[in-house]
């Protein structure tokens, strides 16, 4: 393991970065609140699609025309068969009047339901400028003290402060004896990596298995052989 004083570097520059990271964290929150929030916003059509007037309506259909028929047979009771024309006409009314009732009401529950929607959307924008000056802020303080962050570290560029845990982990391990060291490591593991990278993504050709073709152009390893074997021969 590294000595106290090269541990006491790393954590230290390690406190900066993740303090960084609160407000990164922060922001992040806070813009994920605000798509949150966005999520209770309905217009008029939506909050119309929701409350389906139109299948209320048809789910009271089967009530109106109940009661239309009963106050029609009632009539016939009463007024006796000659009546049935009479009868017909003032079920088809209530039936038609039943409909407009069931509309109407209806349609004010829908309009109310609006209206809440409107006071809801109202108190969410609220919510969201309160909450777009919060992100301005936190970003604001995340940009000054990433500013002030760079001019802290004194041996790990900006570019790796996403990687401190690896780079500490080098010289926890005693793989590094420096801080210097355990980013000189992990430059290392990373120009590996790029290299590996390179060789997997390679794009050469595959083998052309024609083997006239790659005899004509290589020539033929057994005759070569075979000539080598006859000169060994003539020798003896």
């Amino acid at each position: 393991m590294a000595d106290k004083q090269e541990l006491d570097r790393m954590n230290r520059v390690a406190e900066y970065i993740n303090r960084y990271y609160e407000f990164e964290e922060a922001v992040d929150i806070s813009k994920q609140n605000k798509e949150y929030l966005k999520t209770y916003i309905k217009d008029d059509a939506a909050v119309a699609k929701e409350f389906g007037l139109k299948d209320k309506i048809f789910k009271e259909l089967g009530k109106i025309g109940a009661g239309a028929a009963v106050l029609g047979i009632t009539m016939l009771f009463i007024f006796g068969m000659s009546a049935w024309l009479l009868a017909i006409i003032v079920a088809v009314i209530s039936f038609v009047l039943g409909i407009v009732v069931v509309y109407v009401m209806q349609n004010m529950k829908l309009n109310k339901e609006k209206e809440e929607q409107h006071e809801i959307n109202r108190g969410i924008q609220e919510q969201i400028e309160i909450l777009d000056g919060r992100i301005k802020q936190t970003e604001r303080q995340c940009e000054d003290y990433r500013k002030g962050l760079e001019k802290r570290l004194d041996f790990i560029t900006p570019d790796y402060i996403s990687s401190i845990s690896t780079i500490k982990g080098f010289l926890v391990s005693g793989e590094a004896e420096t801080c210097e060291d355990a980013v000189a490591l992990y430059e290392q593991g990373l120009l590996m990596q790029k290299m590996t990278d390179v060789m997997s993504k390679s794009n050469r050709k595959p083998l052309d298995m024609d083997f006239k073709k790659q005899k004509e152009k290589f020539g033929d390893p057994l005759a070569q052989i075979r000539s080598q074997r006859a000169i060994r021969s003539s020798r003896f």
